[in-house]
């Protein structure tokens, strides 16, 4: 059975802080970038625009992987809400897992905004599960955690690794599996690696997802520059993975998709990079 996904992530919905509580911690550095690069980066008109195009493209499932806001104000998540809503009419039909802008600053359960504006579409359990079809299943993972001032890393949890094992052989042995995270686990030719930037267990992680080769496909976001990758294995198929980040941003030179379209058709996936001019 064939089925198509969506793949957006990192919208960076922003609103500046407004009262003394809401500039805590880190928030001053990430209000200082809001106002001299991301404001500008992530219009909402773009944002708008994006939403039109997805409606009026046919797709089976839509794939938001993390950073929904700029500094996990309430009110960024609300507008991400209330933008996003169009996409977002059956649950079913849609997965979201936040990223570490999402997690930006420590919150009480009260007020974790991520989860009163966005967890139906992730759930109370360790890990997201959504059946495709009889061929395919996401599985969402949650890796984001607050930080110090300076680090934007995250972790898999060893529940979360344990969850999803569970999963695997809970499904017969021909089903073929989508992970999605926010963080990468490949990054392109000539790249820095910034270890307080990115998953602090990635070799492991990587590792793991390797030895699975029922797990086809890794959707990420977190570096604002789109990509393909393909990491093989011996005598099993590839591993797929592909970054949709920075879906609304404005262009950077050379750019050649703001998000992806997944088309899976049986033991074949099939992506197509789509720009937001």
């Amino acid at each position: 059975m064939n089925a198509t996904i969506v793949h957006i992530s990192d919208l960076h919905f922003h609103t500046y802080p407004q009262n003394f509580r809401e500039w805590k911690s880190k928030r001053i550095i990430g209000t200082g970038n809001l106002f001299l690069h991301r404001a500008r980066q992530f219009p909402i008109k773009r944002a708008k625009q994006l939403v039109e195009q997805i409606q009026n493209m046919k797709w089976d499932h839509l794939v938001i992987s993390g950073d929904l806001t700029q500094l996990s104000l309430e009110r960024g998540f609300s507008l991400a809400r209330e933008t996003l809503e169009p996409l977002l009419k059956d649950p079913e039909r849609v997965t979201i897992i936040p990223g570490n802008h999402d997690r930006y600053v420590k919150h009480s359960a009260a007020n974790d905004y991520y989860k009163q504006y966005f967890g139906e579409f992730f759930g109370d359990e360790e890990i997201h599960v959504c059946k495709l079809n009889s061929d395919w299943v996401i599985v969402g993972w949650d890796s984001a955690h607050p930080n110090d001032w300076l680090t934007a890393a995250g972790t898999v949890r060893r529940s979360t690794i344990r969850a999803t094992e569970k999963l695997l052989l809970s499904f017969p042995e021909k089903t073929r599996f989508v992970i999605v995270n926010h963080y990468p686990l490949t990054f392109p030719e000539g790249w820095k690696f910034d270890q307080f930037h990115e998953l602090y267990n990635l070799i492991p992680v990587r590792n793991w997802i390797l030895r699975h080769p029922n797990i086809r496909l890794y959707l990420h976001g977190h570096i604002h520059r789109n990509w393909t990758h393909h990491l093989p294995r011996v005598s099993t198929p590839e591993l797929l993975l592909v970054n949709s980040a920075s879906s609304t941003s404005t262009p950077y030179t050379g750019q050649k998709s703001s998000f992806h379209q997944i088309d899976l058709q049986e033991d074949n996936v099939r992506v197509t990079p789509i720009m937001l001019e």
